[in-house]
């Protein structure tokens, strides 16, 4: 199953951010709290994980800027066993 990580807002009336660095790569395994991504928006902010799995996927590059809510990454999420 897939999941994605947003660009959540970083306080109350943030509307967009740019995405100055990734702290992980393709195949890296997310918990929820890792720092996944420095975001600069009226200040310098970590954005954390709120999934759990292995980044498959950036949607966004380094440099841009998007809108509150807009999908980063993909990440595959672990099935449990039934």
């Amino acid at each position: 199953m897939l999941d994605y990580i947003l660009m959540s807002p970083m306080y109350p009336t943030m509307t967009s951010g740019k995405i100055d660095k990734y702290l992980v790569d393709r195949g890296d395994k997310v918990t929820r709290g890792t720092a996944v991504a420095e975001i600069i928006s009226e200040g310098y902010f970590t954005l954390l994980s709120e999934v759990e799995g292995i980044v498959k996927e950036f949607y966004v590059g380094e440099g841009e800027y998007v809108e509150v809510d807009t999908p980063l990454l993909e990440v595959e999420i672990d099935e449990p066993e039934a």
